[in-house]
């Protein structure tokens, strides 16, 4: 669900629509939030919390484009082994 909102945000800056893309980022901290409070290792909220402060860069920075936002989708997919596997084919 986290990716999903980080999709929705990239559409957002894609068709430049700032006011969305701000609320899908709301919606993705909120369920980072949840997700980092759950009773996971030490390494995986390590990773989660390196991904929010990157995605609370691209909330802060207004002149943030749609192609730095893909990169922190690709980022987020890669955080899943299956995932990953799934859509990079190994």
């Amino acid at each position: 669900m986290i990716a999903s909102e980080v999709q929705r945000a990239w559409k957002m800056l894609s068709i430049d629509d700032r006011a969305e893309a701000v609320n899908a980022y709301e919606r993705a901290f909120e369920l980072l939030d949840l997700t980092i409070s759950l009773d996971c290792s030490y390494s995986e909220r390590y990773e989660l919390l390196r991904f929010r402060e990157m995605m609370g860069h691209a909330y802060l920075n207004e002149t943030e484009n749609a192609a730095f936002v893909s990169k922190l989708l690709d980022v987020l997919i890669s955080l899943d082994a299956d995932s990953y596997k799934t859509l990079h084919g190994a």
